[in-house]
């Protein structure tokens, strides 16, 4: 095993094993002992302690391994090992063997590799001990006799990145210093970031070539985007540069290294003294870089676009300043004699980015954004190969079903957002209106028809979150598929907007390709949901058809079958103690709110007149499985205890495998058996994925089982018990709409409300 293409022994002079375990108490950092085996190496022991080694490692090896390595009395072969198993890296061990350990625990962190270095530090791969997650470390050693402003702009970066919260710029996590053991006046300064997989432009030109057009002005979009939050921050970074770009596998790009960003109004610089690099600073930058402004990373940000299509910076490369005034006076350079064949407005946006003057150059990141704008929908183009859409026309005739240009509604405050929006949506052929404000939105979806709506979170009248949980309330058509985007929300709480009704969600600043891949498969999504609606509707119209056509003697099946179905539920009544009028509201109340739910876009596809008959005949079984119970379950005066509980859910269960017995034997009614079955298993389900037995969520829970539910919790709050009071209709109603916070569907429970006046009655007519 070689660390750094050496071997072990060609870092370090000979030593016993007694040495390696003095090496580590030149480690700053200790961690309080944990309870370790007796049979852990002493040596390993220390390292736990040190957090160089971490314990929970060990205890995953296999126990023939922890032998091999308590066991281990050659040194060279005991790194080794230690490397193999993943208990350290080559570049731990190769510190270690050198007895260079100091810095490799940096407060919470242990240090994994090094990364690579700069003028303001050292960059290192880390990892948190407890977390277990990789973060990148720029570390920053301060001696006495240093110049204490070097320290200054470390601070000064580290707060910087710190203020900064951006999809395109790394971001700060945490800082802080440790001093040598043996050494006070040496100390580590460090900051820890997020680290960032992938290559920097400098490395992926270098080694694959200059970029695409559509991949080139992705990624300059992205970075546009970050320098307009630095100047929202009042911040100029003053080294755009290709190896200060990093691309993620995902094409993601992220801005690095804040080492020599300003903010204005205060300077760290001494006028005369130059920063930057020289293939991509801007000339006023060479003259007072603690005078320029965002313009000067405008300059760089040109020069970044011109390598990415050509491979090369836009002027002859030059070693010192003496030699960089002459560049100034050559003509700008030509994107097009270049790279024949790319569109000239490009070449206009080159030469503007590059111009001498500030003032002649975007005023702005966003300018810029707007002028690559066009470029961008070539994106899709070049990076995807479509794939020619099946021709649903002709499956799917028979059904009624034709496809059709889908409309967008976009909802953002930013017009630029809705600007880049609608145009790439356009651009795949769906029609889009615009929304500034929540209220107008709403307004909107009121009077038209939808396919799916984009919406920002962060609305100044009205939030994301309040427009989605309206919109699934009162859904205006059926399936809308809504996709939320954000630039301010980590994505834990953009994950919560999932359980709050969305489909899918975004992360600004995207690029084309990630908007065109969200929305496309979120109207996939839709129009698989419309075409199963459609053929559901067709296969009912077939079902009615045919139940139509049924003779005499098949209706008086029926009728037979819904009287035993009755009488079998009368036996559970009777069981129970109760009147028997519990089993006719329950049949008036589902098709009570069937009838209602039919007449709402949601459900419209979902609810026929056969479905409403058979839900009618399959209520009263919702809780034939009671029928199994002991009596000391059924029959308690009182609340059920924890374990009488969970016996009592098993009903559900009981019941539905009863169905499923009868369902193997016979083949007859299988519409029917199907439905009780989902009745009485699910009933008890919530929407908010709670309930049980199968602790289904949302529509995965049968609607009908949804219909039901909803109407045996009314009864049951309208019945007295032993153990509690009746409600009155008021009361029952007002804990079903207010009191029960994920429990039922939404929109069934908004049609029930409408029905209240009618449910009054049901209830008050069966009292006589």
């Amino acid at each position: 095993m070689s660390f750094r293409g050496k071997s072990l022994h060609k870092h370090r002079a000979p030593a016993s094993n007694s040495r390696i375990l003095c090496m580590t108490q030149a480690v700053h950092h200790a961690i309080p002992k944990a309870s370790l085996s007796r049979d852990v190496p002493a040596n390993l022991k220390e390292w736990f302690d040190a957090s160089l080694v971490l314990q929970e490692d060990w205890e995953t090896l296999p126990l023939e391994v922890k032998e091999e390595l308590a066991n281990c009395g050659d040194e060279d072969l005991l790194f080794r090992q230690l490397v193999q198993y993943s208990l350290l890296t080559e570049y731990q061990a190769a510190r270690i063997v050198a007895g260079t350990t100091f810095g490799l625990v940096l407060g919470s962190y242990r240090v994994l590799s090094r990364l690579g270095a700069g003028g303001m530090g050292v960059v290192f791969l880390a990892e948190h001990i407890r977390m277990r997650r990789q973060v990148a470390i720029k570390v920053f050693p301060m001696h006495l006799e240093q110049d204490p402003r070097l320290l200054h702009r470390f601070l000064t970066e580290m707060r910087t990145v710190a203020r900064l919260q951006h999809p395109n710029i790394v971001y700060a996590i945490d800082a802080g210093e440790c001093s040598a053991p043996d050494n006070r006046d040496t100390v580590l300064h460090y900051f820890v970031m997020e680290y960032v997989p992938g290559a920097d432009l400098e490395d992926l030109i270098q080694a694959h070539g200059p970029l695409t057009l559509a991949k080139t002005c992705d990624l300059m979009y992205q970075m546009a985007s970050a320098l307009a939050e630095a100047n929202k921050h009042k911040l100029v970074h003053r080294d755009i540069k290709p190896s200060n770009i990093q691309v993620t596998p995902e094409g993601q790009a992220k801005l690095l290294d804040f080492g020599l960003a300003r903010s204005l109004g205060n300077s760290l610089t001494e006028p005369g003294v130059l920063l930057g690099t020289l293939d991509y600073i801007a000339p006023e930058q060479i003259r007072d870089a603690h005078a320029v402004d965002i313009r000067a990373d405008l300059y760089g940000l040109g020069g970044v676009l011109f390598w990415c299509l050509t491979g090369a910076p836009p002027f002859p490369q030059v070693t010192n300043i003496f030699e960089i005034a002459n560049r100034f006076k050559q003509p700008l350079p030509s994107l097009c004699a270049r790279r024949p064949g790319l569109p000239p407005q490009l070449d206009q946006i080159v030469q503007r980015l590059l111009a001498i003057a500030p003032e002649e150059r975007y005023e702005t990141p966003q300018q810029l954004m707007n002028a690559l704008m066009p470029f961008l929908r070539a994106e899709g183009e070049e990076l995807l190969t479509p794939t020619p859409p099946p021709n649903w026309t002709e499956q799917i005739a028979v059904a009624g079903y034709t496809p059709r240009v889908q409309n967008i509604l976009i909802i953002d405050d930013e017009a630029s957002i809705r600007t880049l929006c609608r145009a790439v949506l356009h651009s795949e052929g769906m029609r889009c209106e615009e929304c500034k404000d929540g209220a107008r939105a709403l307004d909107l979806v009121g009077h038209k028809s939808f396919d799916l709506v984009l919406c920002d979170v962060n609305m100044p009248d009205m939030p994301g979150t309040e427009i989605c949980k309206r919109l699934r309330e009162n859904p205006p058509c059926p399936n809308l598929k809504i996709v939320m985007m954000s630039g301010g929300v980590n994505a834990d709480i953009m994950a919560q907007l999932l359980l709050g009704g969305a489909d899918d969600f975004i992360t600004k600043p995207f690029s084309v390709i990630q908007l065109q891949a969200r929305v496309k498969a979120a109207l996939r999504l839709k129009e698989a949901q419309d075409r199963g609606d459609m053929l559901n509707h067709h296969l009912q119209q077939v079902n009615q058809e045919l139940e139509r056509s049924l003779d005499a003697r098949d209706h008086s099946l029926v009728e037979s079958r819904n009287a035993i179905v009755f009488a079998l539920a009368k036996l559970v009544e009777h069981r129970l103690g109760e009147d028997g009028v519990h089993l006719n509201r329950m049949q008036k109340y589902a098709r009570l709110l069937a009838e209602e739910a039919a007449k709402t876009p949601q459900f419209a596809g979902q609810i026929s007149p056969a479905f409403i008959e058979l839900l009618e005949s399959c209520a009263p079984l919702h809780d034939v499985g009671k029928i199994a119970l002991p009596d000391h379950i059924l029959l308690k005066p009182s609340k059920l205890d924890h374990d009488e509980r969970l016996q009592m859910q098993t009903h559900t269960t009981i019941g539905a495998d009863t169905i499923d017995a009868i369902s193997k034997k016979h083949t007859f009614s299988m519409a029917f058996l199907q439905m009780a079955r989902e009745v009485i298993r699910h009933h008890h389900e919530r929407f908010d994925g709670n309930g049980y037995p199968d602790r289904l969520a949302g529509a995965n829970i049968p609607l009908a089982a949804r219909i039901v539910s909803i109407g045996d919790v009314y009864d049951a709050l309208r019945t007295r018990r032993v153990y509690k009071p009746a409600l009155s209709h008021t009361a029952a109603l007002q804990i079903l709409l207010n009191s029960s916070d994920g429990q039922f569907d939404p929109a069934l429970l908004q049609a029930f409300h409408r029905l209240e006046a009618a449910v009054e009655r049901v209830y008050r007519e069966s009292l006589g």
